[in-house]
């Protein structure tokens, strides 16, 4: 009587386990996969996982600019976006954002502190260019980012995203 009681467990507890659901982020892996040409479902964790981290990216740029230190909150935010999404060459790819954030703080500073009527320069002009800079950048990543959303959106399932 005993074996048939832990036959029966087994077996249930086993037609348990098969028909448990695997739920990321309130998206149903199998349904996706069986609704769609999917090649794997990794393909689809990793476009969740994906789409987790741009919600975090979004998140720390919010706390960036309550930052006293945010220019440099916000490049290491985009250095990690530009590893992360835009990993095609991201060594080049981050050298050639370093390039432009540098020519960019060094126009405002020729605004800012080589005008001959702002005598005397001192830090002030500076802190200006750097504000000045911070903006810009601010507005580059919050454009990477929506390249990056529009992109992930279209794949319907996200839409389910909780």
């Amino acid at each position: 009587m005993k074996k048939i009681g832990t036959i029966l467990v087994i077996i249930l507890l086993n037609i348990s386990v098969a028909n448990t659901k695997e739920v990321i982020h309130g998206i149903d892996i199998d349904e996706v996969y069986n609704n769609g040409d999917w090649s794997s479902r990794d393909k689809i964790k990793e476009i969740i996982d994906d789409y987790t981290l741009l919600q975090l990216y979004k998140l720390n740029l919010i706390k960036c600019a309550e930052s006293s230190e945010k220019l440099n909150c916000q490049n290491q935010t985009l250095n990690n976006i530009i590893k992360h999404f835009y990993s095609y060459n991201a060594e080049s790819n981050i050298q050639i954002y370093e390039n432009y954030i540098n020519t960019i703080n060094s126009v405002y500073e020729i605004a800012y502190c080589q005008n001959k009527y702002s005598i005397p320069p001192g830090t002030g002009c500076i802190q200006e260019a750097s504000a000045k800079t911070e903006k810009i950048l601010q507005q580059y990543i919050e454009f990477l980012l929506l390249q990056i959303e529009q992109k992930i959106s279209v794949y319907n399932f996200i839409k389910n995203y909780k």
